[in-house]
């Protein structure tokens, strides 16, 4: 499947009392493709800034009058971002890292959702997804220890933290194949108490500019000729994938994509991200 993927996380910042949080960038984010999302946790209800114009925050919500977490998100080639607010408090902070092989992933999010409580199971409604190929993310923190579990139908990518400083951080993804779909209400369970806020997050690939309207793998087929062996440039296919290159590459590779498809008709946003 087309589409984000999570690729890693920095490691977790921390401190039992602090005005500010620095966390470290995951060390694979040395593109400029993928994309950064901060978490951010301290126990009181100061608002969160970054000084840093790179990174924009997404939500900032409270749970309770000594917790807030904000999401902020940045582009994979952003410097590490420090985080400020007012009073010394106990917080932390973790960056996740997602990209996409094909394609720019989006600096912003189209659809989100969160929720709060104190008690067990931590829990998110379902967003609709709004494109093909997309990843939903969660994040979950809450300011006391203990295990935070996997939400069922969810890769959980990371479980991080401490009661003695900013609480724990629980987050990961699902993929979702269609636009329109839902990507499910989330229940968590957790073995400890305190207040929490999770989240539920859209990621997309940029889509190439143009028409995505789909055709069938066997139109597609004939256009290409795939047994022939001669290559074309990619500013020919170009005005069909919207999407011009000036690489060129074989028929037959495309022949072995559109085998690879296995389906009877994809979208041209697919072709261009694997000619691209």
């Amino acid at each position: 499947m087309a589409g984000p993927s999570f690729l890693g996380n920095g490691s977790r910042a921390a401190s039992a009392g602090a005005t500010s949080i620095a966390p470290s960038k995951p060390s694979a984010a040395t593109g400029t493709n993928g994309v950064l999302i901060a978490s951010v946790a301290s126990k009181n209800n100061a608002i969160h800034s970054c000084a840093d114009g790179d990174w924009t925050k997404l939500a900032q919500v409270d749970s309770g009058a000594s917790f807030t977490t904000s999401l902020w998100i940045a582009k994979e080639n952003a410097a590490a971002p420090t985080f400020t607010w007012s009073g010394s408090v106990a917080c932390s902070a973790v960056i996740g890292f997602f990209g996409d092989p094909y394609a720019a992933v989006e600096v912003s999010v189209s659809t989100s959702s969160n929720a709060t409580g104190t008690g067990t199971p931590h829990t998110s409604p379902s967003i609709n997804t709004t494109q093909d190929d997309i990843l939903a993310v969660y994040f979950d923190q809450t300011a006391s220890t203990g295990l935070l579990n996997q939400p069922s139908g969810w890769t959980r990518d990371a479980f991080l933290g401490s009661s003695t400083d900013g609480g724990s951080v629980s987050f990961g993804h699902k993929s979702v194949a269609s636009s329109g779909s839902a990507t499910g209400a989330i229940s968590a369970a957790h073995s400890g108490a305190g207040e929490w806020v999770q989240f539920q997050i859209e990621l997309r690939s940029l889509l190439p500019s143009g028409d995505v309207a789909e055709i069938s793998k066997a139109e597609a087929a004939a256009w290409v000729e795939p047994d022939d062996g001669a290559s074309f440039s990619k500013v020919s296919i170009g005005a069909w994938i919207d999407a011009p290159n000036e690489a060129s590459f074989s028929k037959v590779d495309v022949a072995g994509w559109l085998d690879y498809v296995g389906v009877a008709s994809t979208s041209r946003r697919r072709q261009a991200c694997v000619v691209n």
